[in-house]
């Protein structure tokens, strides 16, 4: 195992971020406005109807093997009403759970140089009425699968022991929980990831610690087919990392939007998003303003959702 932890040494160097290695699920985190399941699992059939997500992400054009994600998600409302199906005819559930029940689904898989992570995500929700709001509980299971890809590395010289050979794997299961409050103009939520302190499969003698991530936003509505949405991302990871992402994105006539994002490892994102037909289609563009900037050409993501229920729905 000290072969292992030779190779993740060098790959932080690599990165030239101990977070990213530490930290691979802020990969994840940074998808909450497309897959919000994957952040806080109370968010699951908050938007009562079922809809689906597919993003795909490439970090830092133009540099070989540069980290690449690729996520799909679903949710939706189990419960007693009614809503409309792509043909819009109107379709009457059969469970009876008054509305309280929602449950979400994620698949995902981030490659970072030789190191890569696969994994599943089920998410159950409990949501409960008050006047003019709702507050949901939510918890899930992730089975993820970390790979140390030894053919990935490119040494200066080839067969060096301390880089071992084949590589190695580990399967590694946790749980996750969150609450959300939320409104028709406002929303916020808190999630605690990896909430079972299990061994670290990868670093021997080391437990698996908490990730906490708070979420916010509040819509407002100066013009009728233009709304204003600013929202707040902090996530606190490892009990070491700090990130947030500061966000403010706009509707125009309820189903186009735009979204512009800080996020404080200094990077700017701009994400536009319309409607064709059913489907919901978006583009991402992230430059990070460290020197880095110099030597790629940004990360590119594409994003495709599907709806399921409504005439009309606000981003995905």
């Amino acid at each position: 195992m000290c072969i292992v932890v030779r190779i993740i040494a060098v790959t932080i160097l690599v990165t030239g971020s101990a977070g990213e290695l530490i930290a691979q699920h802020n990969i994840l985190y940074r998808s909450h406005l497309l897959h919000q399941v994957l952040v806080n699992p109370a968010t699951a059939g908050s938007e009562f109807i079922p809809v689906a997500a597919l993003s795909y992400q490439k970090q830092w054009l133009g540099i070989n093997r540069s980290p690449h994600t690729l996520v799909s998600s679903t949710s939706l409302r189990i419960g007693n009403f009614d809503f409309y199906n792509p043909k819009m005819f109107i379709n009457k559930s059969k469970l009876r759970s008054k509305e309280r029940i929602g449950i979400g689904g994620a698949v995902y898989s981030d490659r970072n140089g030789p190191i890569s992570m696969r994994g599943i995500n089920l998410s159950y929700a409990y949501h409960l009425a008050f006047s003019g709001s709702r507050l949901s509980f939510g918890l899930s299971g992730t089975a993820e699968q970390s790979v140390l890809d030894g053919s990935a590395w490119d040494p200066i010289t080839p067969g060096d022991p301390l880089l071992g050979g084949d590589g190695e794997s580990f399967l590694q299961f946790n749980a996750n929980t969150g609450v959300y409050y939320y409104g028709p103009r406002y929303y916020a939520g808190f999630a605690v990831g990896h909430l079972i302190p299990l061994e670290n499969k990868i670093e021997p003698g080391k437990k698996v610690k908490q990730d906490f991530i708070f979420h916010g936003g509040y819509l407002f509505r100066p013009l009728e087919n233009f709304k204003i949405e600013p929202s707040v991302n902090i996530r606190y990871l490892d009990y070491k990392i700090l990130e947030y992402d500061f966000q403010t994105r706009i509707y125009v006539h309820h189903i186009h939007w735009m979204a512009l994002t800080y996020r404080s490892y200094q990077a700017l994102a701009l994400m536009v998003g319309f409607k064709v037909r059913k489907f919901y289609v978006a583009y991402n563009f992230e430059v990070n303003l460290s020197p880095i900037i110099k030597y790629n050409g940004g990360t590119h993501g594409l994003h495709v959702g599907l709806n399921l229920g409504m005439r009309r729905l606000e981003g995905f």
